[in-house]
């Protein structure tokens, strides 16, 4: 992502990607307020994993007979998707535009 005051190549570290979680930024060359500006594939990106997230949990849920080894193998399971989630969407949010607020 660049800066659109000062063109500053701004970096969305993970620690910077979990304490904005609404994308809003501030540049750390001009210290100007920053949104990204989030496009119809991005909605449509969120709109699949969930569809994901939802289809892949019932499969486990129902695949499963023990309760107890049901139970630590979602959890696992949802461990790894936000992990993956996560990961995809801060590389993605990297490559949005971002506008002044």
């Amino acid at each position: 992502m660049n800066c659109p005051n000062c063109n500053e190549k701004i970096e969305l570290t993970t620690k910077r990607y979990f304490s904005s979680l609404f994308g809003k930024h501030t540049c750390l060359n001009c210290f100007s307020k920053l949104k990204i500006k989030h496009t119809k594939i991005y909605f449509l990106w969120i709109f699949l994993s969930l569809i994901f997230v939802i289809i892949s949990s019932l499969f486990i849920l129902s695949y499963f007979q023990n309760q107890s080894s049901k139970e630590i193998i979602y959890f696992i399971w949802l461990v790894i998707l936000f992990i993956v989630y996560t990961f995809i969407d801060r590389k993605i949010e990297n490559k949005m535009l971002l506008n002044s607020y």
